[in-house]
């Protein structure tokens, strides 16, 4: 049975960075969607296992979710843009994300949707990053070049170039997006503190 995710958010950071830390996990599909009514377009989809992990809004409607429930194995996590649990339960919601949700635990979440054993990143999820690392991380992800890093921290460009490799080693994720994603998830930087412009 082929396997397809979509990424539904309002969010392009959101989306790209979430995309970039499944890649890591899961060769699969990935469908990255700003709006869920562009999913009428996958309706005649049949036989696939699907997870739909999408942004949960006070206009959410599931029209085209129960058109894909029709002929293939759904699945839905919702991501929560208020960092909180719904007061009532969200049909057929498997799993929540916030901000909050940690890369591993979101990697976790999908592969309990689908039974499987998860796929490890050659490094370890538990390799923790280091101060300076994550001082690092935070002005990548808000889109610093090597340069300005080095300024910044008061350290040589050799230095800064030698912290990303290391980040990329222990987190498994190269693309910006992802690692800006990672860098929110993880409680280090802001989404108000992100220009979607800066990101390569």
């Amino acid at each position: 049975m082929n396997r397809k995710i979509f990424i539904i958010h309002s969010s392009e950071i959101v989306r790209k960075g979430i995309n970039a830390i499944l890649r890591i996990y899961f060769n699969t599909e990935i469908v990255m969607l700003e709006k869920k009514e562009e999913l009428k377009g996958f309706c005649e989809l049949t036989g696939q296992e699907i997870i739909i992990i999408y942004e949960n809004t006070a206009d959410s409607t599931n029209t085209n979710f129960f058109q894909l429930q029709g002929n293939n194995q759904v699945k839905w996590i919702a991501f929560l843009n208020d960092h909180e649990e719904p007061a009532q339960a969200l049909p057929f919601c498997k799993f929540y994300i916030t901000t909050k949700t940690q890369a591993s635990q979101l990697q976790k979440m999908v592969s309990r949707c689908w039974d499987k054993t998860r796929r490890h990143p050659k490094t370890s999820d538990s390799e923790e990053l280091t101060t300076r690392e994550k001082d690092v991380l935070k002005l990548v992800a808000l889109g610093h070049s090597n340069k300005v890093i080095a300024e910044k921290l008061f350290i040589s460009i050799h230095t800064v170039i030698s912290h990303r490799k290391n980040i990329t080693e222990k987190t498994g994720i190269k693309s910006i997006s992802g690692l800006t994603v990672y860098a929110i998830l993880n409680n280090l930087i802001d989404t108000e503190t992100i220009n979607p412009e800066d990101l390569i």
